[in-house]
């Protein structure tokens, strides 16, 4: 009956659509004269949580602040780029291989104003400032009914064609980098800005109704996605959360929530009102009530919270009795915890109390009732809410539940949990550090047949890679050289570091060094440690290890316990200046410079582009190629013979290992064995063995001369190129 008469209405009042909203409605109440649980599928939460791209998958509603997963709606295959890496030098090239992709995305059948955050695989890739985490372009179509085709779409369509895909939303991705996804298209969740501030229940059903019904509810949501097969559906999903009752009012339908608010008006119907039959009243109202038993005891809603990036959030509600029914419920809304925790309060109560059902019938001529009105008769303490009726042979038979408590508050609080929210950034400027190192960094041990140029580079905490060029020394352009590592620790020395010897641990001096961003730490390590390689780092030119580290808040630090002059780099020990470069040398966050990109011992620019650069960002080294040099030999000494000759010894080293084990010779690492030795104001002379013979001519004429000291620099000669200097002062 009741199918049938809002079926009528709803036709007369919208058309099709009024007819269809009142078929489905109507079919509602039918299907609740006993007040059943309706079975049937609604919109879940996990479908919309995965990104589909399957014909026929509705597209939801969006309002409010909503966040979704969308529908693939066009995509290109793969594209593919292959670049070389080595090379040279009788080394074999390696292919690189990288991938990206273009698609769209839809992301709601009604108009939105922005989109906010993206989520690619669950983690951050657009930020709440616009900004992309990886590369890729973008553009975004709000679903105006006037919108463009995509540039992009339609050139890649010229044959087929593509339609503007107006009053639909949709996110265009052109030429997305796919090598933080495993060259794949990674699962995207949007944050859907459809309307300012929060959403009323009223807009909602407005919207999806077309405006054939009205609601006197006030409940805002944040956000919510309607989806569904249809509109009746969609209304359906909002009547199962909300509790309404619909009536028409010649005009349009009208929905009101089934709480009793307070002060709400009742209306008391006398004997008059009641319907007789042969002048004798009728039986009074007929009474159903359903056994607690079979009525749930226990409410659990599953919801959007949108403080922890919109995951599901889950409210249980109970009650008092021996019933073991339970409710499971999945609402697509966004809401804070408190509100889920009131609806799914209410739901429970106004089932419990709505297990009392009664019939009545009343004459033709009484007071109009409509759905949702409230009544009492004679000295009955219930108050009834009507919930629909029927013409039965000149009388009205009105269908009755008892009326729920209208609930404010759930009662205890609730919490939320907590979040587990993913970075969200800026990346800000790359900086970039070159680092020219005696040895390679995952290979200390072994001599290098190439020079050992790596890039440190880091930003803002939201900094995750950068890509490096060499540029051309003539401007003549930059030549790709693949993307930095990780984010390195560095940072910058506030004073100058003092001198110290490098046989000794320097006890004495320390530094001071600021960190470039809050997310690097730096910690300290005992002598086990540092024996095993912990704590290696490069102020300026010299390698250090560090023992001792204190922190001294705002990313400062001061570091001490110093072992010097490692790597063969002690002379630089005593030419440290202002500002200074500090650098932690871990082999996974420094990227190897490919040495055939470069020639050693000549000026190298290399410059990095981030995602937060403007411009690139350049440095400039003046002469790479440590790791091809020889090391400075050590442990000087002379005697002066008996028939006045000058007899110099001295250990050489090799740059096949910086860890010396006791009683075994290092190999050579060169060619051949040979020394070149400076003698100042005097001669320069070669010799193949770590001494040399000075005669005693040599030494008279520099006596002679009025020479008080002897300065005497020994230097290796390697095959390529010739190590720093010894130096040896001999008084005469």
């Amino acid at each position: 009956m009741a199918t049938l008469l809002l079926t009528a209405v709803g036709t007369a009042v919208g058309g099709p659509i009024g007819g269809a909203l009142g078929a489905a409605i109507g079919q509602h109440v039918d299907q609740n004269i006993l007040f059943k649980p309706h079975g049937r599928e609604g919109p879940r939460l996990q479908e919309l949580a995965v990104q589909t791209s399957s014909y026929g998958s509705p597209i939801p509603r969006m309002f409010g602040r909503m966040r979704v997963a969308g529908t693939v709606i066009w995509a290109t295959d793969l594209k593919e780029a292959r670049e070389s890496e080595g090379g040279g030098k009788g080394r074999p090239s390696q292919a690189v291989y990288s991938y990206s992709v273009s698609f769209a995305v839809a992301l709601s059948s009604r108009h939105i104003q922005d989109i906010g955050r993206i989520w690619a695989d669950g983690k951050i890739f657009r930020g709440a400032a616009g900004d992309f985490k990886s590369a890729t372009g973008f553009r975004f179509y709000p679903g105006h009914e006037n919108q463009l085709v995509d540039s992009l779409i339609a050139s890649a369509e010229l044959d087929g064609g593509t339609p503007a895909y107006r009053g639909l939303a949709v996110a265009v991705f052109e030429d997305m980098d796919l090598t933080d996804f495993g060259n794949r298209i990674p699962s995207l969740t949007f944050e859907l800005i459809a309307d300012d501030g929060m959403v009323g229940l009223g807009t909602i059903i407005a919207d999806i109704s077309a405006g054939h019904i009205a609601t006197e509810s006030n409940e805002l949501l944040l956000g919510y996605a309607a989806a569904g097969p249809d509109r009746s559906d969609s209304l359906s999903e909002l009547d199962t959360h909300f509790a309404l009752s619909f009536s028409s009012d010649g005009e349009k339908m009208n929905a009101k929530p089934r709480q009793v608010a307070p002060h709400a008006p009742v209306t008391m119907l006398g004997d008059r009102a009641i319907a007789r039959h042969n002048q004798s009243v009728l039986e009074r109202p007929e009474r159903n009530m359903v056994p607690e038993t079979k009525v749930p005891r226990q409410v659990s809603l599953r919801y959007y919270e949108p403080e922890r990036d919109y995951q599901a959030g889950l409210q249980n509600v109970f009650r008092p009795g021996t019933s073991r029914k339970i409710i499971h419920r999945e609402f697509p809304a966004a809401m804070a915890a408190a509100q889920a925790k009131n609806q799914a309060q209410s739901a429970l109560w106004i089932l419990y109390d709505e297990r009392i059902s009664a019939r009545l019938s009343v004459m033709q001529s009484a007071t109009p009732l409509k759905p949702g009105s409230l009544i009492q008769w004679g000295d009955e303490p219930v108050v009834w809410m009507v919930r629909h009726w029927e013409m039965n042979r000149g009388r009205i038979d009105i269908m009755l539940t008892k009326a729920g408590t209208y609930l404010a508050d759930a009662g205890q609080p609730t919490d939320m949990g907590r979040p587990t929210t993913g970075l969200d950034a800026l990346a800000g400027q790359t900086r970039l550090i070159l680092v020219d190192l005696p040895f390679a960094l995952d290979a200390p041990m072994q001599a290098s047949d190439h020079s050992r140029l790596y890039a440190a580079a880091a930003g803002e905490t939201g900094w995750r890679q950068a890509q490096l060029f060499l540029i051309h020394p003539d401007g003549a352009g930059a030549v790709p050289l693949g993307p930095t590592a990780a984010p390195a620790t560095i940072g910058t020395v506030v004073a100058p570091l003092g001198p110290s010897a490098s046989h000794i641990i320097d006890q004495k001096n320390s530094f001071q060094v600021q960190l470039h961003n809050s997310d690097m730490h730096l910690e300290s390590a005992d002598y086990q440690q540092i024996l095993a390689g912990y704590n290696l780092a490069a102020i300026g030119r010299e390698i250090i290890q560090y023992s001792t580290v204190q922190p001294l808040g705002d990313n400062r630090y001061i570091i001490s316990g110093l072992f010097r002059g490692l790597g063969g780099t002690e002379q630089e020990i005593d030419r440290h200046a202002d500002d200074e470069n500090f650098v932690v040398l871990r082999p996974n966050d420094l990227a190897e410079i490919s040495a055939n990109r470069y020639t050693p011992f000549q000026p190298v620019t290399i410059a990095a582009l981030g995602r937060g650069d403007e411009r690139p960002v350049d440095q400039m080294v003046s002469a790479p190629g440590r790791a091809l040099q020889p090391l400075s030999p050590v442990h000087p000494h002379f005697v002066f013979q008996p028939d006045g000759d000058l007899s110099l010894h001295w250990t050489r080293r090799s740059r096949a290992g910086f860890i010396w084990p006791d009683h075994i010779e290092i190999a050579l690492a060169e060619e051949t064995e040979k020394y070149r030795l400076d003698i100042e104001n005097s001669i320069a002379v070669e010799t193949d063995s770590p001494e040399f013979l000075l005669g005693a001519d040599v030494i008279q004429t520099q006596r002679e001369s009025g020479t008080t000291e002897l300065v005497v620099a020994i230097r290796q000669i390697g095959q390529h190129g010739i190590s720093g200097p010894l130096r040896l002062r001999i008084p005469l």
